[in-house]
């Protein structure tokens, strides 16, 4: 992954973190892109992959791995993700080929999001800790989507 992607997904974590958990428990959302969904393992999002398109990746400080993959044939173009130290799924970047962008309402609960122009976040409570779907993209329709664990590491 290209420094200008890595600097995006830091600017949307970052200017996500201050949006409000919703603190309904039924709060809908999509919660995996064509099968990776936070708390995969590694093995169960390259299977899922691998016959979709090609992807590579490199090992981490905190001995995750962090992975980017090219697609052919899925409205997906590109999906990255990384996972942490156990080797299960932190977060998941998906883009959207163009022309086929994802309406926001097709994500999730619209009425169960906090929306701003360009963007729209859900925040999802799971017995694991949760995950935040985050859409952005031009006229309520998403060209990259995140989901991202929000089940923190304790401090010790």
């Amino acid at each position: 992954m290209g420094p200008a992607c890595l600097y995006s997904l830091l600017v949307v974590l970052f200017a996500t973190s201050a949006v409000p958990a919703q603190k309904s428990k039924e709060t809908r959302a999509i919660n995996s892109f064509l099968g990776v969904s936070i708390g995969s393992t590694l093995e169960e999002a390259r299977s899922k992959l691998t016959p979709l398109g090609t992807g590579g990746g490199r090992d981490t400080r905190d001995g995750g791995r962090k992975e980017a993959w090219t697609l052919k044939g899925t409205d997906y173009a590109n999906i990255a993700f990384k996972t942490d130290g156990k080797g299960r799924v932190v977060w998941v970047s998906a883009f959207t080929r163009p022309g086929k962008e994802i309406p926001f309402s097709k994500l999730g609960d619209l009425s169960k999001s906090t929306q701003a122009p360009g963007s729209a976040v859900w925040n999802v409570e799971t017995p694991q800790g949760g995950y935040r779907l985050v859409a952005k993209g031009a006229n309520g329709k998403a060209s990259v989507v995140y989901l991202l664990s929000l089940e923190f590491p304790k401090i010790q």
